[in-house]
């Protein structure tokens, strides 16, 4: 949360409403894959060391399923057509910024390939933390082996926008920029992200793949809600595709491995509340949508998708979007979420809403509240601020 005391009416969070400079409309690109070369593809990466590199090959935009995946059997959205090229997400979590201007040099941590957002998150000062509010400098956060489209470029930067991630400002994703250096192309992974099963890390805050089977050698961290493509498994280890390093193995009890998006059970509310506690004592990170950090709508979207429903990025859209429907303060559950606006009381109106929690149970909630405050539970407020709750498990997905 973010109080208007703290930084001054501008501080808006990205639950909330921003301030856009994102201006340009997506280019049109794309390739059609057959049926024939997508089987070529997932038996010769079953059977080789790595997936060879597509350079500069771009694939069109993936189908995104009900989960907000891409996968087989989703749909980019009614009546859309591929319009941008393909990219994927080549460190463990990519920050999505406002504009190529944006980073000081204290985020370069987060900038670099690797990444080092644990590096970042520590080297912050309270100041500079509250400074990516105030100044506007982040929009989000994707993750290792997503899927971005590529929509404009300048000097070592992408604009893209993040599918999965659903925003009024642009109805392919969630738009902002991102160094070329931790994005890639390879339209052999494109074709394995849109056709196989893939493996969702979803037991823990952050898990590791593994150079081998045994799980000896780690090579990289990755998020909480990384999805990759399944090439093979063995009663201790799934064996995935990545999109620059080659196969890799993941600790099968970290992990669900889905055939298709829509085969992720249907959470209940004591489901989500009870995967949402793991997070409790994770940073607060401004636009942080991972398990190194979260803001507010970054949290409630990212326990909500690992279940197989993706709700809107922020929290006025949250608010706003027909999955969920309006419950009284009389009648919470766990799992509903909770809003909260400095204005407007009106429950037709989101637009003034700064902060989304999720109802607990038994009086509390719990909530990634502000950069002072790591992710906790606490008893609910339902005070001055409190603008009304929504449930979204009612609604098929």
């Amino acid at each position: 949360m973010r109080r208007v005391s703290d930084f001054g009416p501008r501080a808006r969070s990205p639950q909330g409403q921003r301030p856009s400079r994102l201006n340009r409309i997506a280019a049109t690109a794309g390739i059609v894959v057959g049926v024939a070369f997508v089987a070529a593809v997932i038996f010769v990466s079953a059977c080789t060391p790595g997936i060879p590199s597509g350079g500069a090959s771009h694939a069109g935009p993936a189908k995104t399923g009900p989960a907000g995946r891409t996968g087989p059997g989703a749909m980019t959205g009614p009546g859309q057509k591929p319009q941008s090229a393909s990219a994927f997400v080549a460190v463990s979590v990519a920050t999505v910024w406002t504009t190529p201007q944006s980073p000081r040099p204290v985020d370069r941590p987060a900038l670099t390939n690797p990444v080092d957002i644990r590096g970042w998150l520590s080297a912050m000062t309270p100041a500079q933390h509250q400074a990516l509010t105030s100044d506007d400098l982040t929009q989000t956060q994707a993750l290792f082996g997503d899927r971005v489209f590529v929509v404009g470029q300048q000097g070592d930067w992408d604009e893209v926008v993040v599918p999965g991630q659903p925003t009024p400002k642009n109805a392919l994703g969630y738009p902002g920029w991102i160094p070329k250096a931790q994005l890639t192309t390879d339209a052999g992974y494109g074709v394995l992200k849109d056709a196989a099963s893939f493996a969702l890390a979803d037991r823990s805050t952050t898990t590791w793949l593994y150079r081998d089977s045994r799980l000896s050698d780690h090579d990289l961290e990755i998020s909480t809600n990384t999805a990759l493509p399944v090439l093979d498994r063995t009663d201790t280890s799934v064996r995935v595709a990545t999109p620059d390093r080659g196969p890799r193995w993941l600790d099968a009890r970290t992990v669900g491995v889905y055939e298709k998006p829509t085969d992720i059970p249907h959470p209940t509310g004591a489901d989500l509340v009870r995967y949402a506690a793991v997070f409790v004592s994770v940073p607060y990170l401004w636009g942080g949508r991972a398990g190194f950090g979260f803001d507010c709508s970054g949290f409630t979207s990212t326990i909500y998708q690992v279940h197989g429903m993706t709700l809107p990025r922020d929290a006025d859209a949250q608010a706003a979007d027909s999955q969920g429907r309006a419950i009284d303060k009389s009648a919470l559950q766990p799992g509903d979420l909770l809003f909260y606006s400095h204005g407007s009381k009106d429950p037709d109106n989101p637009d003034a809403i700064y902060h989304v929690a999720m109802y607990s149970g038994n009086g509390k909630m719990i909530e990634a509240f502000d950069s002072t405050t790591p992710v906790r539970i606490t008893p609910v407020r339902l005070g001055t601020d409190y603008w009304g709750a929504r449930r979204y498990l009612d609604q098929p997905r």
